[in-house]
């Protein structure tokens, strides 16, 4: 964590310049500390103040006129001719905007479609009670000036729309309204609700979300089937109020009654969303990078969470969203929840068909598809599905481009590219970019949260991200320094990786006062890019087979023990940066593990002389042989076992001796084997080299094909990721700290990234980039905001 135990939030600037100070005087240059690191200190802490803050408020949605409207509509029991609830007139004639519209504000120009919805209903609502005259023809004249947004598709369509809105028109008709509409239209959109209407018959979840829209002829006995226990029909408050327009139930109107003496006068779209609530909080400080922080408060939420899940509370597991969100943050955070529940919620909103995704909002599919892509077990064949049915979903809805929301569509893009697990600075500078402090959703109508997306938090974020920036740059300046000491700059045979190797473990770890760990990953990065390279570039043998001498005898040689100038510069930087990492290990842990950091190494090398035996002798591997072998020399034992021992926390003397850290080694060096031999197989099978495609094909002897092969090792890829994820997450009987196996993890994810590229050390355009953003670029808070 960045703030170590003894330090308080009311102390942050004064840990954050003694951080950097601790950091300069560790051979990076003194310099004033720069005016982001102090702008931290001076305006972040007092948003920090602002977002724990919110952990402790009630966090409530906007009010939803449409369903305000609907309330309105319900007569009181004892009287007909009046409104049971007088409170949501009032609140329509308070809330009407100058243009005529009801609906979300501050509005936005793709939520015309929307107010339609919104206006309708409370006009419908106004004219049953003969109140709010003037009111009604304003409303009446929106309509008639906007009534292009009903078809257009250009427009966000709340849920529903097709069903609700020819429902309210024929409402409004019967009232005596002159609805301005051209009637031509007005069929067509009749036309289309029979039809879907038709399609609804047995499926009651879905029909009761739109109920509302159904009037008398709905099936009001079936969907009582999915009233909740407090009251309502799916915790909406329009559905519920609707239902009392035709049967009175005592509970629902103690539900409604309930809701409006939080909401006062009006009501929102949903009832209750509390949980959900602060689950999107915890995602968001998440997907922002600034978790470290608050990690009581976001615990405290998880408890509940799981709490819920494991009463099988209503508020979790009849909300398709909220149940997949859950399932995401508590199984990610090493609660055992199954994904039973979550397939039978979606099983029983018919998803697997057109018209069940037709009726689930895209941030709903969206969420599904980010749970689905958490499978762990053999037997979450409906994790499966949901992920096949989301993706091929949500892969159509881009290339159609129909997703209108520009921030929504960059999302759903960037889950798609990422959904093997992202880095984190790159996903948090994403997030702090796409950061909306005026963010809404829409389901039957639009809606915001608007005490959840802050500008406390987007402040915090953003200074945030920056420190850590800065920290980094000069990290990387003590990097070089190391890389140009040990002369390797000077090996101009081999790829010259120093600033994506250090990329690549500070865009996941980076905390601050991880700098020895990131240090230590990072520079066995270079040094394995460096002996690859040689071996793969036909260096002499006699320099290989001096190398892999010299790391056993592991000694302080005298000149004349190297058989080549390259062979001194490597093995000397070898040499000094192991024995500069096991006495870092010893000051942090205590006892020495230097010999095991050799002992890997030199695995690694044999490994690398076996591939090259066997291609120069034109030896045929078996399949297991070859990944055996694959296995030591892919690079990321050698980055795992030092960074382990360099993050603070003590170990277990026995921890790199026990299964558990011998079958994650296992299962992510696999991935990333194999997703480089997915990279560089039409190469090596030119040149006769070893390649898991190549060993498959000659394998069975020509019966597969080379695309079957291709989707053989996919598989294999696939079934070591999610064994790797689950001994990861899991909880019970594990001997390796979480924070351990995040490393593991770590190195599954920058496996995936790099191999995305073509050549995964060659920084092309979109790898350069991602280190200016990551390292070299600051984000600046828009001027409005600071």
């Amino acid at each position: 964590m960045l703030l170590s135990p003894g330090v308080t939030f009311t102390s942050l600037r004064e840990h954050k310049i003694r951080n950097f100070r601790h950091a300069s005087g560790n051979g990076f240059p003194e310099r004033s500390m720069p005016r982001c690191c102090l702008d931290v200190s001076l305006k972040a802490e007092g948003s920090m103040a602002g977002i724990k803050e919110m952990f402790g408020r009630k966090i409530n949605l906007s009010v939803s006129a449409y369903d305000t409207a609907w309330v309105a509509m319900v007569p009181s029991r004892d009287t007909t001719n009046v409104p049971c609830f007088p409170e949501c007139l009032d609140w329509i004639m308070e809330n009407q905007h100058q243009d005529g519209s009801w609906g979300l504000l501050p509005g936005h120009p793709l939520l015309v479609k929307d107010k339609l919805s919104c206006t309708i209903a409370c006009v419908i609502a106004l004219r049953k009670w003969r109140v709010g005259k003037q009111s009604v023809q304003r409303g009446l004249n929106f309509i008639g000036s906007h009534g292009w947004a009903a078809t257009d598709t250009d427009q966000l369509c709340p849920i529903g729309f097709g069903i609700l809105f020819p429902a309210m028109i024929k409402e409004a008709t019967e009232l005596g309204l002159d609805v301005p509409l051209d009637p031509v239209l007005v069929d067509r959109m009749t036309v289309n609700q029979t039809s879907v209407l038709e399609s609804f018959i047995g499926k009651e979840a879905i029909l009761a979300s739109v109920a509302e829209g159904v009037g008398e002829s709905c099936f009001w006995e079936a969907v009582k089937n999915q009233k909740r226990s407090n009251g309502s029909l799916v915790n909406s408050p329009s559905t519920t109020a609707a239902a009392l327009l035709y049967h009175h139930d005592k509970q629902s109107c103690e539900y409604l009654c309930l809701v409006l003496k939080e909401y006062s006068s009006g009501v929102p779209v949903a009832h209750p969303t509390e949980l959900y609530a602060r689950l999107c909080m915890v995602d968001a400080l998440q997907r922002l990078g600034v978790q470290r922080y608050f990690r009581h408060e976001m615990e405290s939420v998880l408890k509940d969470a799981d709490r819920h899940w494991q009463l099988k509370s209503e508020e979790i597991f009849l909300d398709i969203t909220c149940c997949a969100l859950g399932f995401r943050l508590l199984r990610t955070h090493g609660y055992e929840v199954s994904s039973d529940e979550l397939a039978r919620l979606v099983d029983q909103h018919k998803f697997s068909e057109a018209s069940g995704m037709q009726f689930m909002s895209l941030v709903s599919i969206l969420e599904l598809h980010k749970a689905s892509c958490l499978m762990m077990h053999e037997s979450e064949v409906a994790l499966e599905q949901i992920h096949t049915l989301t993706t091929s979903y949500l892969t159509q809805q881009l290339s159609n481009e129909g997703i209108l929301d520009e921030t929504l569509s960059k999302e759903v893009e960037y889950a798609l590219k990422n959904e093997n697990g992202t880095l984190d600075r790159i996903q948090s500078r994403q997030s702090i970019h796409l950061y909306r402090e005026d963010k809404f959703d829409i389901l039957k109508t639009s809606y915001r949260y608007p005490n959840l997306y802050s500008k406390d938090l987007l402040t915090f974020s953003l200074y945030d991200f920056n420190y850590c920036q800065a920290h980094h740059k000069a990290e990387l300046r003590q990097l070089e320094r190391w890389y140009k000491g040990n002369r390797l700059d000077q090996l101009k045979d081999t790829r010259q990786v120093l600033h994506t190797a250090y990329f690549l473990i500070t865009a996941d770890v980076f905390n601050p006062e991880l700098t020895e760990a990131r240090a230590a990953y990072a520079e066995n990065i270079i040094l394995g890019t460096i002996v690859d390279d040689l071996f793969d570039n036909f260096a002499p043998r006699e320099e290989l087979l001096n190398i892999i001498d010299l790391v056993k005898k592991w000694d302080e040689p005298a000149a004349g023990d190297y058989y080549s100038n390259r062979v001194e510069i490597f093995y000397s930087a070898l040499y000094k940066t192991l024995n500069e990492i096991g006495a870092k290990v010893v000051m942090q842990q205590g006892r020495c593990i230097k010999n095991h950091l050799v002992s890997t190494w030199l695995k690694m090398l044999e490994g690398m002389m076996s591939e090259l035996d066997w291609w120069e002798d034109g030896v045929t591997p078996t399949i297991d042989e070859y990944l055996a072998a694959a296995c030591e020399t892919i690079n990321a034992r050698v980055c795992i076992l030092p960074t382990i021992f360099l993050l603070g926390i003590k170990l277990p003397d026995d921890i790199i001796d026990g299964k558990e850290y011998s079958s994650l080694l296992q299962h992510v060096s696999i991935v990333a084997r194999l997703l480089n031999d997915l990279q560089t197989y039409k190469k090596e099978l030119i040149e006769s080299k070893p390649n898991c495609i190549q060993q498959l094909l000659l394998k069975d002897n020509g019966v597969i094909s080379e695309e079957e092969a291709l989707t053989k090792t996919k598989e294999m890829i696939e079934t070591s990721r999610r064994k790797l994820l689950q001994m990861v997450l899991q909880t019970k009987g594990s001997s390796i700290p979480r924070v351990c196996k995040d490393v593991f993890w770590t190195t599954s994810k920058i496996a995936h990234f790099l191999y995305s590229f073509r050549d995964e050390f060659s920084s092309p355009k979109e790898m350069i980039n991602h280190i200016n953003q990551v390292i070299y670029e600051p984000l600046i808070l828009p001027q409005n905001m600071g």
